[in-house]
């Protein structure tokens, strides 16, 4: 489908992303640098959805015929039950990010995995394979990530969430999944497993507007023998990925995994191979910016 000469037509297919908030997102700028690249007539645009409004936003994207959208907070979880299938890892890992409009029929799929996996080895080249993680959270994005290390055999998982119960049923899940021993810890273990893990992810919302101290993580734990990961991003280094840095630590912010889980995205609503320098010189210094 190749772009109209005169820009924005009755033809284009519209795409976006479903949020709340989606401000900060820079999803819009990824993907429709890929757009582009490739001379495709789409769009990619950023709402701003309540989750009492998630219903109606359905059945809006049903009625306008919008090729698809990207889900992220709050959304990953609850928006499984309005959809007309749900893809067999999407499943799995209990969280759609992804929505693909085959024909009017919705199908739900999760290319967050896939994004943290290629992500992840941009720091570790190996992957997570014999590596203890620790992640934070037991939301959709957590669960995702819990996927991918329990694919990859990792050595070792601990599942931190304030809500212990759901770090729990994540880890009950991740028993499933592979062979991968996924543990839930309470907050009074954090200490001693933040020291021993060789990883950390944060797959919490909380990260923009936190300050260090709001963190369960103590940072004073933290070596140059960590890597942090964390899939909050903004305009400018998170607090956990500053702190991590100060104490020597490799670390990066989430927008490497918001491209290439946005690439898998890109692919499966075009059927193109994503132009994925493309994407990444989309967000190219927006660090600067005040979203």
């Amino acid at each position: 489908m190749q772009v109209n000469e005169d820009g924005i037509s009755a033809r284009t297919g519209l795409v976006g992303v479903f949020g709340h908030p989606v401000r900060h997102s820079l999803s819009p700028r990824i993907h429709n640098a890929a757009f582009r690249s490739q001379g495709v007539d789409m769009v990619y645009l950023a709402f701003d959805v309540p989750p009492e409004q998630l219903r109606p936003a359905i059945d809006g994207l049903r009625a306008l015929d919008m090729r698809g959208a990207n889900l992220t907070v709050p959304h990953k979880e609850s928006v499984m039950v309005l959809l007309d299938e749900i893809d067999p890892l999407a499943a799995r890992i209990g969280a759609v990010n992804t929505i693909v409009n085959s024909d009017g029929r919705l199908i739900g799929h999760n290319t967050d995995a896939a994004g943290f996996a290629a992500a992840l080895r941009g720091l570790v080249p190996d992957g997570a394979r014999g590596l203890s993680f620790l992640v934070l959270g037991a939301g959709g994005a957590a669960r995702a990530v819990v996927s991918t290390l329990v694919e990859e055999d990792a050595a070792a998982v601990w599942n931190y969430n304030r809500t212990y119960e759901r770090a729990a049923a994540l880890c009950v899940s991740a028993s499933e999944w592979g062979s991968t021993k996924c543990e839930p810890i309470r907050e009074v273990k954090l200490r001693e497993v933040a020291a021993q893990a060789d990883v950390i992810v944060n797959a919490t919302s909380l990260g923009l507007g936190a300050s260090v101290k709001e963190f369960v993580i103590p940072v004073d734990t933290l070596t140059s023998g960590h890597v942090v990961v964390d899939l909050v991003y903004g305009s400018g280094p998170t607090v956990l990925v500053e702190a991590a840095r100060g104490r020597g630590a490799v670390a990066m912010d989430g927008r490497e995994m918001l491209i290439m889980q946005a690439a898998s995205s890109y692919r499966l609503w075009t059927g193109l191979v994503p132009p994925v320098d493309a994407m990444r010189a989309g967000i190219d210094g927006v660090r600067k910016v005040t979203t």
